[in-house]
């Protein structure tokens, strides 16, 4: 579901330039979205709105009248506000001006962003910074407004395929036509920018807005990333982005979750070798079963229950999230969303079920691809997720006319 409300904090509403805020608020009516008004202490809210020039929230939220009366912090002012409005914490953006306000947000899963003209966030809080009230409107209509979108999407009991685009996708970089590919990004790590933004970090806020619209971006949700073909390495593309991006949903980037304890074949290279050579690819599960756990030290630490969100840069028959599925599974953890960039082949997701008992927590090196039973399941393809990333790419076009 796209974003139906706004949080904002009176401070963000009583700070700054009055006429930009009226304008947000102007605009958020214009897109019949609601907004609710939280303040500390009570007010007459339709009072202090009018007094402004402001229309009046649709809800309005005070610590009196939170359950129990909590200090801001806690979710259950969130909760409040989703029972007044009518909608899933999904549904919301919070527009926020302090520390307890991001703790409010990131307490109950839901996306935060900082009101910086009322002043900063403190150091190690992260959050999308918007400078003044008029940048909320197009980050909103670029990533929010509309349905999420995958190019493939799929799923069954425990665990959900995310893919974002089709691994062959061509995407405008400037408005003047210039392109780039998946593969110059997360492949070549080319640092191509789309305007001034980088394309990185504007493909994986995509994809995670994505998964957070959708309601599967659960608050305290563990994400890492698929390692890499050789020990103790990851894709830093990835790394780079999520090891700070986690905690816009106040989600916990795990590094050391998932670990590649032996050198494996790199099957993109072998994949591509093979095409060349007019061959069958020599790629197999065992190639993941027989040299990827889920790390020792998660022995003691609480999985069961959990959401865990395990990213690729692509897939293609979906070896390798497969088995991180099956891994986690048997490690206790109760939804795993696996997230790709891009897939490459035809609109279906292969499932590596173990036939005996795996070992989650070391190698498991006598596994053979006879010691699993494979079913292949179709995914649903969306042509429209490439059109939504080419609307979205154009909002950071920045031509010398100024576009």
């Amino acid at each position: 579901m796209p974003v139906r409300a706004l949080i904002i904090d009176y401070k963000g509403l009583e700070q700054g330039d009055a006429t930009a805020n009226r304008a947000l608020l102007d605009w958020i009516t214009e897109q019949g979205l609601d907004w609710c008004l939280f303040t500390t202490d009570p007010v007459d809210a339709a009072a202090w709105c009018a007094a402004r020039g402001y229309p009046a929230p649709a809800a309005y939220v005070h610590r009196g009248i939170v359950p129990n009366n909590p200090n801001r912090g806690s979710a259950a002012w969130v909760d409040e506000a989703t029972r007044q409005l009518g909608v899933q914490r999904h549904e919301l953006l919070y527009v926020g001006s302090t520390h307890l306000d991001w703790r409010t947000a990131g307490n109950a899963g839901v996306l935060y962003v900082h009101a910086r003209w009322t002043g900063q966030l403190p150091a190690g809080h992260n959050a999308l910074n918007f400078s003044g009230p008029g940048e909320i409107p197009a980050f909103a209509e670029a990533f929010l407004l509309d349905e999420p979108r995958w190019a493939f999407q799929g799923g069954g009991g425990g665990w959900k395929l995310r893919c974002l685009l089709p691994a062959s996708v061509t995407l405008p970089r400037t408005a003047s036509g210039q392109t780039f590919r998946l593969q110059d990004v997360f492949t070549y790590e080319q640092p191509v920018k789309i305007g001034e933004e980088d394309a990185r970090s504007v493909l994986m806020l995509s994809a995670l807005v994505n998964v957070y619209l959708e309601g599967l971006m659960t608050g305290g949700a563990w994400i890492c990333v698929y390692p890499s073909s050789r020990p103790g390495r990851v894709s830093e593309q990835l790394q780079a982005f999520l090891r700070p991006a986690s905690h816009l949903f106040h989600n916990f980037y795990r590094e050391d979750l998932l670990v590649r304890a032996v050198q494996a074949p790199d099957t993109s290279r072998e994949r591509a070798a093979a095409r060349k050579e007019g061959r069958p690819a020599q790629v197999s599960i065992a190639t993941q079963a027989t040299t990827v756990h889920v790390g020792s030290d998660y022995r003691r630490r609480r999985l069961k229950g959990k959401t865990v969100i395990v990213a690729d840069d692509f897939t293609t028959h979906g070896m390798s999230l497969s088995w991180a599925r099956a891994l986690l599974g048997m490690a206790g953890v109760e939804q795993v969303i696996m997230l790709a960039v891009g897939k490459y082949g035809p609109a279906s997701h292969t499932v590596y079920a173990p036939l005996g008992a795996v070992k989650p927590f070391q190698l498991n090196a006598e596994l053979t691809e006879r010691d699993f039973k494979t079913v292949d399941m179709p995914l649903r393809r969306d042509n429209r997720a490439e059109q939504q990333m080419r609307d979205r790419i154009a909002m950071f076009f920045h031509d010398a006319a100024g576009a």
